[in-house]
């Protein structure tokens, strides 16, 4: 509708450009009503990542997030050699799940809402063996953690068993094995406890939901307690029509791809997957970053403020069982 007062497309373009650095700046634009988004939106980072020994922490995650609106995150413990803890073995896992249950609490103390996740990652299978350690060896600490993971939930400690699941890589046969066992009794300890569940898995298109669909239903286990995380747009529809939750990544280009599908767009949640570790910065992007591309897109026509609301209030309340409190 501006389009009378661009002289030509360079023109256009400048405007637009400045458009976007006030939405980052401080969530104002001319003549879109977004002015003070932290008032009138807030967002969620629906898996996200903190480490106190050798990155930012969880106070200090919080603390920018809330600058820009965040409301929630869902915050799922790293491997012990993640911080610094050299111990790898069962009280090594011990021990940074033990830091991780203090991260949560420590962000929570910050304001934001809080969902803490445990679990034993499935690279942690390939890079146990390939440090020495003998399958079977792995094999049983990986079911010892989970078993520690069930109670920590079930009495109430930590809120759901993460991340949990299947290489998304190349690897061999009793690796996968060892980690689809994990996975297994973390399904199982789900359904007995009432937990939630962070998946990790390979994006390999239907096939990957189709193969998680016929386990969970073998186990028992409530599709709605299940989070595929990390999952392609077109994987995370599939997975949403039998049910299940997904986390989409927060890249602009794959957001503006997700908004693009209605069903998609209004069940899905939004993660940053933020690890924390200043060798990688914002890798895969940092939670305050979610923000300003949700907003940008907004911006672009891209998505509407009630479907930001739905995505990171609605969807977030309805999925993990939390309070919209600010």
């Amino acid at each position: 509708m501006f389009g009378a007062f661009w002289r030509d497309e360079r023109s256009r373009d400048r405007c637009f450009n400045r458009m976007k650095n006030r939405v980052r700046a401080d969530h104002r634009i001319y003549g879109v009503q977004i002015l003070d988004k932290s008032k009138s939106l807030h967002f969620a980072d629906a898996h996200a990542h903190s480490n106190p020994v050798n990155g930012l922490g969880a106070s200090e995650i919080a603390k920018r997030f809330k600058r820009k609106g965040g409301w929630f995150v869902a915050l799922v413990g790293l491997s012990p050699w993640h911080y610094s803890i050299d111990e790898k073995n069962y009280n090594g896992y011990i021990k940074a799940i033990q830091l991780h249950i203090k991260e949560c609490r420590a962000m929570a103390a910050e304001g934001l809402q809080v969902a803490c996740f445990a679990g034993f990652h499935p690279a942690d299978v390939d890079k146990l063996i390939s440090a020495g350690k003998p399958p079977e060896e792995v094999l049983r600490l990986g079911l010892q953690v989970i078993e520690y993971v069930g109670k920590l939930c079930r009495d109430g400690v930590i809120d759901g068993i993460g991340e949990v699941g299947r290489q998304h890589y190349r690897t061999s046969p009793d690796r996968f094995a060892i980690a689809m066992s994990i996975m297994m009794r973390a399904l199982e300890l789900a359904r007995d406890n009432d937990c939630l569940v962070h998946l990790h898995l390979e994006n390999a298109g239907t096939v990957t939901v189709l193969t998680i669909d016929e386990i969970v239903k073998r186990v028992g286990l409530n599709r709605s307690k299940v989070f595929l995380h990390h999952v392609k747009p077109r994987i995370g529809l599939e997975a949403i029509k039998r049910g299940y939750q997904v986390t989409i990544p927060g890249h602009k280009e794959t957001l503006r791809y997700a908004f693009g599908i209605k069903e998609l767009a209004e069940n899905m949640l939004i993660e940053s997957d933020y690890i924390d570790d200043p060798r990688r910065p914002c890798v895969s992007s940092c939670p305050w970053d979610i923000v300003d591309r949700e907003l940008e897109l907004m911006v672009e026509g891209i998505v509407d403020e009630n479907t930001l609301y739905k995505v990171n209030v609605d969807n977030i309340v309805k999925a993990y069982g939390v309070e919209h409190r600010i």
